[in-house]
């Protein structure tokens, strides 16, 4: 599985910088996600509203802090061929972070014409 980050994923992580360990929390993520696929990994769902792009969420369990999944992050990441199982991480941000669910979907509109 080739998994890469859209360059404004460092923009998320200087919003999440006051929480324990955004960073690795992602990076643990993609390590069990690539490993798992996007069939057997917990609670990715898809994304509707891209048209034709195929974009799906997720949750990632938030490392070093006390709390379950649901206060956790979340990823948007956006597969891009799904024969060689090719998959760009648009967004990796927080509930409370961005003002509703219309900004998310604004932002990742924007990262996806990039």
């Amino acid at each position: 599985m080739d998994l890469f980050r859209h360059e404004g994923i460092e923009k998320d992580f200087d919003v999440l910088k006051r929480f324990a360990a955004p960073r690795e929390s992602l990076d643990a993520w993609e390590r069990f996600f690539a490993f798992k696929g996007l069939r057997e990994t917990p609670g990715i769902d898809q994304f509707p509203g891209f048209g034709s792009a195929k974009v799906y969420k997720g949750r990632v369990v938030p490392l070093k802090e006390n709390v379950g999944k649901s206060k956790g992050y979340r990823v948007i990441f956006e597969l891009r061929e799904e024969s060689s199982l090719s998959c760009r991480i648009l967004v990796f941000s927080r509930h409370g972070i961005y003002h509703d669910e219309q900004d998310l979907i604004r932002l990742v509109k924007l990262r996806l014409k990039s």
